[in-house]
């Protein structure tokens, strides 16, 4: 099914437009790698926050009030590009099993991000400045940081392996 779904992509004047003009891949490349950096830096300061090893100077629902905007936003811009990137080179991306471990830890870290805003939503006064989370959102904040981590190295990777 995905081979037919590349055969057909792969046919496409969309395709064969972004295949045809030099600077589309690159620009999505570099716009799609901004954004997870956006998205690596924002979860990071969370994250660390929440385990208790930065910024405990700002309560926990301050940190997420500045950086959760910033990876909610980088989401439908990598999107964006992703799609851009998928739809140039469909075999290079849909039928590597790298790219599709990606998406199922993108699923798994964007469930673990909204997990961590919606626990802090939820009680607003957890973790003042300097206080410390409860050890199921630590436990939540450290799968969170492997997750985009780990999104991170398999979009690396995808060069690599097919």
């Amino acid at each position: 099914m995905l081979e037919s779904l590349c055969a057909w992509l792969e046919k496409t004047p969309l395709s064969a437009g972004i295949q045809n003009v030099g600077w589309i891949i690159p620009v999505s490349q570099i716009v799609h790698i901004l954004g997870l950096a956006a998205i690596l830096f924002s979860a990071l300061s969370i994250d660390l926050r929440v385990l208790g090893v930065g910024g405990r100077r700002t309560s926990l629902a301050g940190m997420t009030e500045h950086f959760l905007p910033w990876i909610w936003s980088a989401v439908p811009l990598m999107a964006t590009t992703g799609a851009i990137l998928i739809i140039g080179e469909p075999r290079r991306d849909l039928l590597n099993p790298v790219f599709q471990t990606k998406m199922l830890l993108l699923v798994c870290a964007l469930l673990a991000t909204l997990g961590i805003q919606l626990m802090v939503r939820g009680a607003p006064s957890l973790g003042g400045p300097g206080g410390r989370a409860p050890w199921g959102l630590r436990a939540v904040a450290a799968l969170s940081l492997a997750l985009w981590f780990s999104i991170a190295i398999c979009g690396r990777l995808i060069a690599y392996f097919m």
